[in-house]
């Protein structure tokens, strides 16, 4: 599978990071979205195009490999490349390399075509996915299955959702929940950890005023390895489920 790659550099700045330095997954994410972007302005495939058909693209899952997140300062080059897509949905590839050519994050994302007006995910329309040369392909690609909460051992915070929170779509933007995730955890634990792997499966919509919560438990993985099991729960809806895998450092 493959289609057009499209690359750019980014240095990455100070507020893009924690305080360990480390670029932050929201942060990265927005990056990543941000060239997705770049690359179909590039081909003449812009969001006004979409908004002018009443549809817009929509997120549906990250997958997450990290070798390590880059720090503050460093200049990274970031790839994406629409890979391929079926009646119902896309997906695309992202990478995040060093200045060495080094790979740091590869990301797979999956999304769907969604009516502006009813929210309903509606059938891919060919002719905007064209121009990226991804293959049509008649399965669905297997996404990894976002590992189940624990029954003990839970931890939940309550956010309430802002203006800011919002983004063009008019629902929260899907780099937000990992702000949600991440400020459940304990900061001393992310301190000594670094994210291997991540998970996240986007259910239903949060929109401006909701309040939502966040829940969580943690789990040993027998390797040395630890792992957190994420909710976002809108009332009672389920929002979206996540597992992030942790290394210590």
């Amino acid at each position: 599978m493959s289609g057009l790659i499209y690359r750019s550099t980014h240095r990455i700045k100070g507020y893009e990071c924690d305080i360990t330095g480390e670029i932050t997954l929201p942060s990265l994410v927005n990056l990543m979205m941000d060239l997705s972007g770049q690359q179909s302005d590039s081909l003449g495939n812009t969001n006004d195009q979409m908004s002018e058909r009443g549809l817009s693209w929509i997120i549906v899952q990250y997958d997450m490999q990290i070798e390590r997140m880059p720090h503050r300062g460093e200049e990274i080059i970031l790839e994406t490349e629409a890979m391929s897509y079926n009646r119902y949905f896309t997906y695309r590839r992202f990478r995040a390399y060093d200045e060495s050519e080094q790979l740091c994050v590869e990301v797979m994302t999956n999304f769907v075509m969604m009516d502006i007006e009813t929210r309903k995910m509606v059938q891919i329309q060919k002719d905007l996915l064209t121009v990226y040369q991804a293959d049509e392909i008649r399965t669905m690609v297997r996404m990894q299955k976002p590992i189940q909460l624990e029954p003990e051992n839970r931890k939940e915070q309550d956010f309430r959702v802002r203006y800011l929170d919002i983004d063009y779509n008019r629902h929260v933007n899907n780099a937000k929940y990992f702000d949600w995730i991440i400020n459940t955890i304990d900061p001393k634990f992310i301190m000594d950890h670094q994210m291997a792997a991540v998970t996240i499966k986007y259910e239903k919509e949060v929109e401006y005023g909701n309040s939502i919560t966040s829940v969580m438990s943690t789990k040993e993985a027998g390797n040395g390895e630890i792992i957190t099991a994420h909710r976002i729960m809108n009332g009672e809806d389920l929002a979206c489920e996540a597992h992030m895998i942790w290394k210590k450092v």
